[in-house]
């Protein structure tokens, strides 16, 4: 959440959760952040069934932390939250708006 805060746009921490979990700097350019979100977003849904919970359960079981895609889940779903919008965040300048600033 602080990340959000901080970038404002849900696509960019997502963007970061998904090269993390992915590993290798060299597909970073052929990851796709929509594909990744809608991982997220069908998550809880893939692991209703009882071999979904069950497999869920044995992968995430002895983890400190949840799996990245539960994490961008999260992100997207306060991202579109009343709480989080009632913040007034938006999205912080990108590189090329910061040169014009500095113009």
């Amino acid at each position: 959440r602080a990340a959000l805060i901080v970038a404002g746009d849900p696509k960019v921490v997502v963007s970061v959760l998904m090269k993390l979990s992915g590993g290798c700097p060299k597909l970073s350019g052929q990851l796709n952040v929509d594909a990744f979100l809608d991982q997220a977003r069908r998550y809880d849904d893939e692991s209703s069934s009882p071999l979904g919970w069950y497999l869920r359960n044995a992968q995430t079981r002895q983890l400190t932390h949840p799996l990245p895609v539960a994490r961008a889940r999260e992100i997207d779903e306060w991202s579109r939250s009343e709480e989080f919008l009632s913040l007034g965040i938006t999205p912080a300048p990108t590189p090329d708006e910061l040169e014009l600033w500095e113009a």
